[in-house]
């Protein structure tokens, strides 16, 4: 009336998980060099790559900060063309000179 089926293992047996194991550490241990090789080349790969960032970040606010100097000096040179006193001592200067004129009229 009932027959038994034979059922057949899915799982492997830990043996052959243990195998793998040992084998990945041979490899490991074995190359353990090329491997930290290849790390610290990853890892200089990403702080080079932070460093130019960095760099090229400064580069740009300094190229930004030399525009706004020769900007603030051409605006002088145009004063100092049309005759305004800000060209020569700027502007809380041109005000400080008039009211020394004044002074000493």
């Amino acid at each position: 009336m009932g027959r038994r089926r034979r059922t057949r293992s899915t799982g492997t047996s830990p043996l052959w998980g243990l195998l793998g194991v040992l084998l990945l550490v041979g490899l490991v241990i074995k190359f353990i060099w090329w491997i930290l090789g290849a790390a610290a080349l990853v890892g200089l790969v990403y702080l080079v790559r932070a460093i130019m960032r960095e760099n090229r970040k400064r580069t740009d606010a300094l190229a930004r900060y030399h525009m706004e100097i020769a900007a603030r000096a051409d605006q002088q040179h145009q004063w100092v063309l049309q005759g305004d006193e800000r060209g020569i001592y700027g502007a809380a200067g041109a005000a400080l000179m008039r009211d020394i004129e004044r002074k000493a009229s």
